[in-house]
C-alpha cells in the first residue's frame, strides 16, 4: 500500500463505462478490482437478460456486500477460534513448562539418592577401620578357634589323635 499523501489515477471501464479512479492502491490491485464488479456484473445481466443495466449494477454490489459480510464473519470467527487455540496452547505451554520443572527435581533428588545409596553401599562393602580393642578380641578369638582344631586333628593312616 502507498502513502496515503499519494494518489494514482487510473483508468478503468465498469460495464462499458469509463472512470478515473484515484487510489492510494496499485494500478494492478484497482484494475483487478474493477475485473471483479465487471465479472459479478455479468453474472446477473446473464441470469436475467432483460434487467436494465442500473438494476444488474445495484445487484451485483448486493452479492458482492454479501460475499463481503460473509467473509468478515468468517474472518472474526476464525479470529475467535485462533485466540482459543492460542489460550489452549499458552495453558499447554505452561502445564509443560510445571512438568518440566517438576522432572528436573525428581532428576536432582534421583541424584541425590543414588548419591545416598552408593555411600551406604560402599560402607557396607568396604569394612570400618577396626579398634584396637577389636582386633585383640578377633585375635584371641582366632587363637582359641586354632587350639581347639589341633585338640581335634586325627592323622589319617595312624588311628592315633595327637595331643
Amino acid at each position: 500500500m502507498m502513502d496515503n499523501n499519494i494518489k494514482n489515477r487510473i483508468k478503468i471501464d465498469i460495464a462499458g463505462t469509463r472512470f478515473t479512479v484515484l487510489s492510494v492502491e496499485n494500478e494492478e490491485y484497482t484494475r483487478a478490482v474493477a475485473e471483479k464488479l465487471n465479472d459479478e456484473i455479468n453474472t446477473v445481466r446473464r441470469a436475467a437478460p432483460g434487467l436494465p443495466l442500473s438494476s444488474a449494477v445495484m445487484l451485483a454490489a448486493l452479492n458482492i456486500c454479501d460475499n463481503m459480510t460473509k467473509a468478515e464473519e468468517d474472518a472474526d470467527r476464525l479470529r475467535l477460534q485462533i485466540k482459543e487455540y492460542l489460550n489452549d496452547a499458552a495453558k499447554y505451554r505452561s502445564s509443560f513448562e510445571e512438568v518440566a520443572r517438576e522432572n528436573e527435581k525428581l532428576k536432582k533428588d534421583m541424584e541425590i539418592y543414588k548419591k545416598r545409596l552408593g555411600e551406604k553401599t560402599k560402607a557396607v562393602i568396604e569394612p570400618s577401620p577396626l579398634s584396637p580393642a577389636v582386633k585383640a578380641v578377633r585375635k584371641s578369638s582366632v587363637a582359641e578357634a586354632e587350639d581347639e582344631t589341633e585338640d581335634n586333628l586325627t592323622f589319617f593312616g595312624s588311628g592315633k589323635r595327637k595331643k
